[in-house]
């Protein structure tokens, strides 16, 4: 089994693992506090993820400012990161509905020299499954780089796309890029009591995946634990096979450390 100490790939950091703090607290709190997780150790910030958790809106301004004062950082946008007035949940399943969302996106992304960008498939009543990778796919025309379409997990309701391993089956068949949250994979393996180890293999070693999220939870929700040291999750031997371009973000909460506390509550 791959234990901690050989696990030796750069894991970057996710500014959502800051919560609800603006980006800019989350941005100092990363560059200046030295960001670590129990298991993977140091996390890297020579990539960053902007995200929805985070506070503020992000815009063209802004974009320019974080290139120009930090070039040595690659950027990325992650799901319905905020660029309008108010923060809106929009997923993949939005597409036809929300092209003008999209493309203001694709515009910041463009800004960022983003490589790539990734989004939730969303809501099941809002579209099909086979409709939501078909718009992935529109997604990556428009925007001039990979995106991915992040799966999610059961809920009581059935409420998301991509939440069983069937799904994750026509994922992997589908052509379309993805990225992979190992700590959603544990709720579906939690609820159908049983793991797919030959497609977990086979999805982490796709060139599709182009991102691979670590975090922790207890099977029965998306928690943004850190990962726990005494217990190591199941899937960690599985880091072996990611593939060599995908990007691995740890999810897994940071402490805020003051005086932003106040800032973040």
């Amino acid at each position: 089994m791959n234990t901690p100490s050989s696990f030796t790939r750069p894991v970057h950091l996710s500014l959502g693992a800051y919560g609800r703090c603006p980006h800019h607290v989350a941005i100092t709190q990363a560059l200046t506090q030295s960001p670590s997780d129990p298991l993977l150790g140091s996390l890297s910030t020579t990539k960053l993820q902007l995200c929805p958790q985070n506070l503020g809106r992000i815009d063209v301004e802004m974009a320019q400012r974080l290139c120009v004062d930090h070039p040595e950082i690659e950027w990325r946008l992650h799901a319905n990161v905020q660029i309008d007035g108010q923060a809106r949940i929009v997923d993949l399943c939005d597409w036809r509905d929300e092209l003008y969302w999209f493309a203001q996106v694709a515009r910041l992304s463009d800004v960022l020299a983003a490589p790539a960008y990734t989004a939730h498939a969303g809501r099941r009543g809002q579209a099909s499954l086979t409709e939501v990778l078909r718009y992935t796919l529109e997604a990556e025309q428009l925007f001039g780089i990979p995106v991915g379409i992040e799966g999610h997990y059961p809920t009581k309701h059935d409420i998301w796309l991509l939440s069983t391993w069937a799904e994750y089956r026509k994922l992997l068949e589908s052509g379309a890029h993805y990225a992979l949250d190992l700590s959603h994979l544990h709720i579906v393996a939690t609820a159908s009591g049983y793991v797919e180890w030959n497609l977990l293999r086979e999805l982490l070693a796709s060139p599709q995946c182009i991102e691979v999220h670590l975090s922790g939870n207890d099977g029965s929700a998306d928690q943004h634990h850190a990962l726990d040291v005494d217990a190591v999750p199941w899937w960690w031997s599985l880091l072996t096979y990611v593939h060599a371009d995908a990007v691995i973000f740890s999810e897994g909460r940071q402490a805020i450390v003051s005086p932003m506390m106040s800032m973040c509550a």
